[in-house]
């Protein structure tokens, strides 16, 4: 292979926790060249893993650590070198052994470039680690 197709993909480089609520999770983001894909457009991986993260972050909003059972994403707009995300998640179903996340990531100018759905296997109450403080 001549040409190098397989491209790095960072997550959160850089990012700023606008809102930790019960349920509801806010993000902040910039598109990197690490992000991009070979079209020089923001990578589906690069947005399907914010969108994981975002889900875990607002299932342990709830007071619950879980994993990913199933999840679908729509993307709908490209994003671009640049631009500045706003990553939300909002738990629709906040039951005992799953949760259901939305996650919806958005531009600098409101376009919506991706939605995605997430249920969360939950598998424990979350403790904090005290190193983290």
């Amino acid at each position: 292979m001549q040409k190098d197709y397989l491209h790095k993909i960072e997550v959160f480089e850089n990012y700023q926790l606008v809102t930790f609520d019960y349920g509801h999770v806010v993000v902040r983001s910039d598109i990197v060249l690490s992000s991009l894909n070979y079209y020089g457009q923001a990578h589906g991986g690069y947005l399907f893993a914010m969108c994981d993260q975002i889900s875990g972050l607002t299932a342990i909003s709830t007071g619950y650590d879980a994993v990913t059972l199933q999840a679908n994403i729509n993307y709908l707009k490209a994003g671009n070198l640049g631009d500045q995300l706003t990553i939300e998640g909002t738990c629709s179903h906040d039951g005992r052994s799953t949760k259901v996340i939305d996650v919806l990531i958005k531009n600098q100018a409101e376009d919506l470039l991706a939605k995605a759905c997430f249920t969360m296997y939950v598998t424990g109450e979350h403790q904090e680690d005290v190193s983290d403080q």
